[in-house]
């Protein structure tokens, strides 16, 4: 336990109305079920109200619960309750029982909005191990916040799918024992077997029963890679995969390898004036990466070469020369894929000015096409083959835009368009299924998809209050999309209906990359690099992510008319970074580059009245937060 920890614990003021959960050393004690609860004559415990969660409350009139892990797992909690109020949850584990020492694990401010539950409902996953205590802790949002609620928890052990609604006995396959099972239930208000979440087993729930016969689409489960390299700066950006050896690069100018499937890692590059986007093998030796160049959103980058080439494993890499590209050179590169073996394709850049490069003699030589007149900018680059393929970007009227072209990109045809800034990733899961998704915009919570080969795409919505960067389809029914907030969406009916999970538990997830191997595993790189697979035998889990906390590091940022103060805790000695950005990780500032003292510090900047959503940021040693500007009223 740390000493900031220990601080808040004997900081509490234990005042008690003689109700059971008013207390910490009082607790509701609970199982893995529902527990309706009623705040309205509880005090306040007084512990100290930081959190790094987004729009947390002041825990107003909480209320304690009591939770001994039957096995290990992870345990997902929610107030979700359409009759409740707006409410925030903080987990500790008590290593000794009791609140003679808790450890900080989890908290939740607002989950995103799910029409099931009240509007400002807190959901938020954490690992236990079995026998071991923890303390659930919910309050209200401000003074107001109060009355009664209803407390859910459930355990994944993960031997159990991670979503499949109508495996009610949770064994992976819809068959005649969970029929058996709602109707058992039938007509309840309070049950599993509600599939359709109208708080009432009917027909409508037989029926999606019926319609979902047989093996569960969701077989695996997501791991975290716990060795891998954790984003120096947010998160990493692509990843790619040749059987057991993988290489994730990072606009820090990193590139790591990987030779037994992600356990062991080692850096191969290092260059802090680069800013490596974009990565691809087409064996375990020939690779290449995209570089962002200068002017991006990465302020730090003076490499002005938008391609390095290796043919040695990625031990080495070779700046692609200037005399090597025909055609005006691009700003940077964004996408690549080496699609066969004399064939690469690339294109860029995100920040603007749209080129397509491509070599047809495996990286020696390139042409460069510059398409400004048609398009702002590229991001994403998918081909079938050397002539068929795709790029997803802007177009020059500020519109999503997604091109195709037939011809290995002498011509391009805008096949998909709308009103969200970009389309930022996509891939296809077989020759028909494809998919992309939308990134920023009034168009924000869109994706695209085509079941025929891309003859034709539709648009649908997956979720508010999420700005997607990755999107990936293992097949035509499971898929997930990755993004801010730091958790993830998945789907198990092919994008019906999509769930929040939660995979990097000490970092959060914010996938901008994923990529299927074959037709049962999946990798994703984020803020560390994430494994889907039905088995996960011989998976090493680090003690570090049992020990390591994460929390120890605190940022918060508060704006008040045009001045924003940035109040961080440096848990060690060390060298800190505190950098300012937007949705996407688009660098606005870095004000703090340099070693500091543990302890807590403060900046101060000015912020303009016209400026974007902000984020702050802090980095050093192993630790890594972020928080959104909080816009406060001045003070008098």
């Amino acid at each position: 336990m740390t000493t900031l920890t220990t601080l808040f614990v004997l900081a509490v003021t234990f005042h008690s109305t003689g109700m059971n959960g008013d207390c910490c050393e009082e607790p509701i004690v609970i199982e893995n079920s529902s527990t309706p609860y009623q705040t309205t004559d509880l005090t306040s415990s007084g512990y100290d109200l930081y959190s790094e969660c987004d729009l947390m409350g002041i825990m107003h009139n909480d209320v304690w619960f009591e939770y001994v892990a039957p096995s290990g797992g992870q345990v997902t909690v929610t107030t979700c309750d359409p009759d409740s109020f707006d409410t925030s949850i903080i987990i500790y584990e008590s290593p000794l029982g009791g609140c003679a020492a808790l450890n900080y694990l989890a908290c939740s401010g607002d989950a995103p909005v799910r029409p099931e539950c009240q509007q400002y409902q807190s959901t938020t996953d954490f690992p236990v191990d079995s026998g071991h205590t923890y303390m659930i802790r919910v309050g209200g949002w401000q003074e107001d916040s109060f009355g009664s609620g209803t407390l859910t928890v459930s355990l994944d052990d993960h031997t159990k799918p991670v979503y499949c609604p109508a495996d009610i006995n949770r064994d992976r396959l819809i068959d005649g024992a969970d029929l058996t099972a709602m109707l058992g239930d039938w007509g309840s208000i309070d049950s599993p077997a509600d599939l359709t979440g109208d708080n009432l087993v009917d027909g409508a729930d037989l029926a999606q029963l019926l319609g979902e016969w047989g093996l569960c689409p969701l077989q695996g489960s997501w791991q975290v890679l716990v060795n891998a390299p954790v984003a120096p700066y947010l998160h990493h950006d692509s990843i790619a995969v040749i059987g057991e050896t993988l290489w994730i690069c990072n606009v820090s100018g990193q590139i790591f390898k990987s030779i037994d499937a992600g356990d062991t890692w080692v850096q191969v590059a290092d260059q802090p004036g680069t800013s490596f986007r974009t990565i691809s093998f087409i064996d375990d030796q020939r690779g290449v990466v995209g570089n962002l160049g200068p002017g991006s959103w990465v302020g730090h980058t003076t490499d002005t070469a938008p391609l390095y080439i290796t043919n040695d494993g990625g031990l080495t890499w070779v700046k692609v020369p200037e005399s090597a590209i025909t055609g005006d050179v691009p700003d940077g590169v964004c996408g690549i894929q080496w699609v066969d073996e004399n064939t690469i394709h690339g294109a860029g850049r995100y920040a603007g000015k749209a080129y397509f490069i491509t070599s047809t003699d495996g990286g020696s030589t390139w042409i460069s096409r510059d398409l400004t007149d048609d398009y702002y900018a590229f991001v994403d680059v998918w081909f079938e083959d050397p002539l068929h393929g795709y790029i997803t970007g802007t177009n020059n009227q500020g519109r999503a835009s997604l091109v195709e072209t037939h011809d290995g990109g002498l011509t391009w045809t805008t096949r998909k368009t709308n009103q969200s800034g970009h389309y930022w990733k996509m891939g296809f899961a077989n020759e028909s299924f494809g998919y992309g998704v939308c990134s920023g915009g009034a168009d924000i919570d869109k994706w695209v998809q085509t079941h025929d080969g891309g003859d034709t795409w539709t648009e649908k919505s997956f979720t508010d209050d999420f700005h997607a960067n990755g999107i990936g389809f293992l097949n035509e029914q499971v898929g997930w999309i990755g993004g801010y907030p730091s958790h993830t969406l998945q789907t198990s009916n092919g994008g019906q209906t999509w769930e929040p999970i939660q995979i990097d538990l000490v970092y959060g997830d914010v996938i901008n990359k994923f990529l299927k191997v074959d037709e049962s595993t999946m990798y994703a790189v984020g803020n560390r690099v994430y494994r889907y697979a039905e088995d996960h035998s011989g998976f090493r889990r680090a003690e570090n992510d049992v020990t390591f906390r994460n929390e120890r590091c605190k940022i918060r940022a508060v704006t008040r008319g045009s001045t924003t103060t940035i109040s961080y805790t440096v848990p060690d000695d060390g060298h800190v970074m505190v950098n300012v950005f937007i949705r996407g990780s688009l660098l606005q500032d870095r004000p703090v580059d340099a070693f500091q003292k543990a302890g807590e510090h403060r900046i101060v900047l000015h912020t303009p009245a016209d400026a974007p959503e902000l984020f702050a940021s802090i980095q050093t040693g192993d630790y890594r937060r972020w928080t959104r500007f909080e816009r406060q009223p001045e003070e008098n």
